[in-house]
């Protein structure tokens, strides 16, 4: 069936109630041309993040609670929430900021030409330890076992066609790391375009402790050979 949406923006959050008002109106200002959704998936927030967007009225606005499992688990279920409304495209971004609403415009241009449209960050301002680990799974263990380098796999910035995601969205449920899966997927259907994106620091919010990175890690590469062998 047609469309009913230009595309649907996925944005999880996970105790932001410092900044998640800052993120809605800077959503609402760049999508206001367009007949869109912004989809809010609180992770089971312990501060009061829920309390607040229990109090947004807005019809643009889409907000699904559900409990913590993590970033992945959320995206997920933002993603599933975005087919039912059955826009043209699914965007996906953090809400820490590190990422301007105003880059998904570079993305924007490509999303007719590619099944996945992703942001790559142009001099990280990241931890050390999340280049290393981005650099163990991005360039190393994708490469072994899949043959291509997918740059900037997990990058929080992306324009999806819906149809791919659609296809795709029931291979990857069951993963922590659902991005790079769908990079990876996209990649392999030569339907892969990154672009630079300015990438800032953190200024608010929660960021990840060594040992969640880790864990993180461990379960992102799971994930990466799960994927592997399910194509096989």
């Amino acid at each position: 069936k047609m469309p009913n949406l230009d595309f649907c923006i996925v944005i999880p959050v996970y105790n932001e109630e410092k900044i998640i008002l800052d993120t809605i109106s800077k959503a609402l200002k760049f999508s206001k041309k367009y007949n869109s959704k912004i989809i809010i998936v609180n992770d089971g927030s312990t501060d009061s993040t829920k309390k607040i967007l229990s109090k947004i009225k807005n019809r643009k606005i889409v907000t699904v609670n559900k409990k913590n499992e993590g970033h992945g688990k959320a995206i997920i279920t933002g993603y599933k929430k975005a087919l039912g409304l059955n826009p043209k495209y699914i965007l996906q971004i953090d809400s820490d900021d590190q990422i301007s609403f105003n880059e998904f415009k570079k993305l924007y241009k490509f999303k007719d030409n590619f099944d996945c449209v992703v942001g790559k960050r142009k001099n990280r301002a990241d931890p050390m330890s999340r280049k290393i680990i981005s650099f163990i799974l991005n360039k190393f263990l994708i490469f072994i076992l899949f043959g291509r380098f997918v740059t900037d796999a997990n990058c929080p910035l992306r324009v999806i066609k819906k149809k791919f995601l659609n296809d795709v969205i029931n291979q990857i449920s069951f993963a922590n790391i659902p991005n790079i899966l769908i990079s990876i997927l996209a990649k392999r259907k030569q339907s892969y375009k990154s672009i630079n994106v300015k990438h800032r620091e953190r200024y608010l919010g929660v960021g990840i402790k060594y040992f969640k990175l880790f864990k993180l890690c461990a379960t992102s590469i799971l994930d990466i050979l799960k994927l592997r062998l399910l194509l096989i």
